[in-house]
């Protein structure tokens, strides 16, 4: 099981296992060097090509087809994205099993997986090897966040992912692949523009270009602009106490995401910049007599190379920079002030070993440190110091991991194990085991993995002694390969989670704080179906979960219903297709069955809560695709969104006081795209 000495395995393997850069280059800009006999590697990867389906590193250090994969892996594609008409991360994720969103403190919005809250270091989000959670709390922030016209693939390990990624992916990995890893000469500008019943509903412009220089062989470079304004409803919002106002005009969501990179051979630097201004006509729980601005931003840069001693051991080096602010008011006359940035320096350093035909070794070790500053005035607003007196505070985190990826013919064993040592809070370790077998048409996956949270910036200087918490999930999964084109999986989880670390809120005082708090746990199946054809294709899913094992946190249990979480659906259905009318034109229907929710007020004096119920809500969305129109590389796209006019809201899956909030309005969108791939006497 030598290496390739070709860039297509390598480049993947360095972006999708975290190492990526925002572009690789091609095999031709490569030096293939001397002929060489294939090895197994290159005979399987070779088999890989001819898969319509072929996963990457992002559950594991070993490349492997996606029913292989040692994790529960929904994937993807550019093509399936643009088809669908997708407008965000949040439409992409809403057809995937187990997840579906909640609304967080200032109009943010973030997921829910398998029942479970996972705004806050639960679910990772990378973008081309980077990660994007913020390092003060540790969320993501969805809804019009990163332009989906950059994507070219997206990768959801559906569980946990510590023993690769560490503390932020305790419940789930959300991998993004941009355009610019593809490593081709082109341009590309798309603009889109979508209108609510009674408002803007979006529009961005996207501009994006690619160069492989063939007189330099390995050299490339890619640069990415997008601008975007929008909002997330203009519905009206009604709080708890009988309050209510407009979003439309109030619940701005402007985007701004720059990316750039340059690569020779081996070595490539890549940074992305992010922001995202908003408004809200809510902070906390009450209305506002006013909007409130909040605004997020980040810078990622990363340096990367790979060595290779012998042609069985591959070296990857990588540096990362992250600094960035989030939830951030500005304004010191505002009673919502807060101005903090944060930092991250992290250095990683992976091995892998292919010992034998039948046998990889991987092992690596990360170093990061993390800083916390003020950058306003403390005492105002919600700016505090931190640890109650600090301006400026500082953490060092180091880890260790290894993986054993054995393919036999008996069945293939994954086992893999990581140990963290962070300088506030004390060690973490985190093994995993998998097993894979395939009978057939028929795999099976039977998964064991401990996983953890760890606490973030403010996590540690709001919190009592605050520590990690712990996870365990046993997973099973079958995949049936029905024919042609057709493919059925099923499989079943069971989710435990010791210590969370839970977040309160007192309106009364203003205060904030985090705790570790008992238990909790779901277990559930998630079924998905899919159709491919000449015609274009099907898919079909299914989730549902129920709360399992002890769950005695009261902040996620919704009085009087012990079969469900605040704020999350126990059933999801969702139908997604294409089908092609005419060689150049599609029709793309979305279907989203969402089942009854739950929403939980803050308790009263007395320690009862109000409980608002939200009935079953159908979500259809239609999407038409023109392709090359009058010209090649000319698109148009047009749909609408929400065709039915359903009051959809997302509810706030703890119980902090938040009413739920108006989300996927009604929306006609148009998109325009342009892509340019100069011919070879262009060049």
């Amino acid at each position: 099981m030598g290496f390739t000495r070709h860039g297509r395995r390598v480049c993947v393997w360095l972006a999708l296992l975290g190492a990526g850069t925002g572009f690789a280059q091609t095999e031709p800009t490569l030096d293939p060097g001397p002929p060489e006999t294939p090895s197994v590697d290159e005979q399987r990867e070779a088999q890989l090509e001819d898969e319509p389906e072929v996963h990457s590193q992002v559950a594991s250090f070993a490349i492997t087809k996606l029913h292989d994969s040692p994790a529960v892996v929904t994937a993807i594609t550019a093509d399936e994205i643009r088809a669908s008409g997708a407008r965000d991360l949040m439409d992409v994720l809403l057809n995937v099993p187990g997840f579906f969103f909640g609304v967080d403190v200032q109009g943010t919005v973030g997921p829910g997986f398998r029942g479970l809250w996972g705004q806050e270091g639960k679910v990772l989000l990378i973008i081309d090897g980077k990660e994007i959670n913020e390092q003060l709390y540790s969320t993501m922030q969805l809804g019009h966040e990163f332009p989906v016209e950059l994507i070219e693939r997206i990768e959801v390990v559906r569980g946990p992912g510590s023993v690769i990624y560490g503390g932020n992916a305790e419940l789930a990995v959300i991998n993004v692949i941009t355009r610019g890893i593809q490593g081709s000469t082109d341009a590309l500008a798309v603009g889109t523009y979508g209108q609510l019943s009674h408002g803007l509903g979006r529009r961005s412009l996207t501009l994006s270009g690619r160069k492989v220089f063939e007189s330099v062989p390995g050299l490339s470079a890619f640069a990415s602009a997008s601008l975007g304004q929008g909002q997330r409803s203009d519905a009206v919002f009604e709080d708890f106490y009988g309050g209510s106002a407009s979003m439309n005009g109030a619940s701005r969501m402007d985007p701004t995401v720059v990316q750039a990179g340059v690569g020779f051979r081996d070595l490539q630097l890549s940074v992305l910049y992010q922001r995202q201004d908003t408004s809200s006509v809510v902070s906390v729980d009450e209305v506002l007599p006013a909007p409130a601005d909040t605004d997020f931003e980040s810078f990622h840069a990363e340096l990367s190379d790979r060595f290779r001693p012998t042609d069985r051991i591959e070296i990857i080096p990588r540096l990362n920079l992250t600094l960035g602010e989030s939830y951030r008011d500005s304004d010191p006359d505002s009673e919502f002030f807060y101005d903090k940035r944060y930092r991250r320096i992290r250095g990683r350093a992976l091995a892998r070993w292919a010992a034998f035909d039948f046998l990889q070794l991987t092992g690596g070790v990360d170093l990061a440190f993390d800083q916390g500053q003020l950058r306003g005035p403390a005492g105002i607003g919600l700016q505090e110091p931190f640890n109650g007196d600090e301006d400026t505070v500082s953490y060092r985190n180091v880890a260790g991991f290894v993986e054993a990826y054995s393919d036999n013919p008996i069945a293939t064993v994954v086992a893999g194990a990581r140990f963290e040592d962070h300088s506030f809070f004390g060690s973490s370790f985190v093994p995993r085991l998998v097993l894979l077998k395939s009978f057939g048409p028929v795999s099976g996956k039977a998964l064991y993995s401990r996983a953890f949270r760890a606490p973030g910036i403010e996590n540690i200087s709001l919190g009592d002694d605050v520590r990690p918490e712990r996870t365990t999930v046993y997973e099973l999964e079958a995949t049936v390969r029905l024919g042609e084109g057709q493919t059925f999986s099923a499989n079943a989880f069971d989710v435990g989670v010791t210590d969370p670390i839970i977040y309160s809120y007192d309106a009364d005082t203003g205060s904030e704080a985090y705790r570790n708090l008992g238990r909790l746990g779901s277990r559930g199946i998630e079924l998905d179906y899919r159709l491919r054809g000449p015609w274009g294709r099907a898919q079909v899913g299914y989730s549902f979960y129920r709360p399992g094992g002890r769950n005695d946190v009261e902040d996620y249990l919704v009085p009087g219903e012990p079969k469900a979480f605040t704020g999350l659906p126990t059933h999801k259905a969702t139908l997604t297709g294409t089908a092609k009318v005419l060689p150049w034109l599609s029709v793309s229907p979305t279907a989203v069955l969402v089942g009854q929710r739950f929403a939980v007020g803050a308790p009263d004096e007395e320690g009862n809560s109000e409980v608002q119920t939200l009935a079953p809500r159908l979500l259809l969305n239609l999407f038409v695709r023109a392709e090359n129109v009058g010209t090649k590389g000319l698109e148009i796209g047009a749909g609408v969104y929400n065709l039915l006019g359903s009051d959809f809201r997302v509810a706030q899956p703890y119980s902090g006081g938040h009413a739920p909030l108006p989300v996927f309005s009604r929306e006609f969108l148009v998109k325009l795209t342009y892509l340019f791939e100069p011919s070879y006497d262009d060049e």
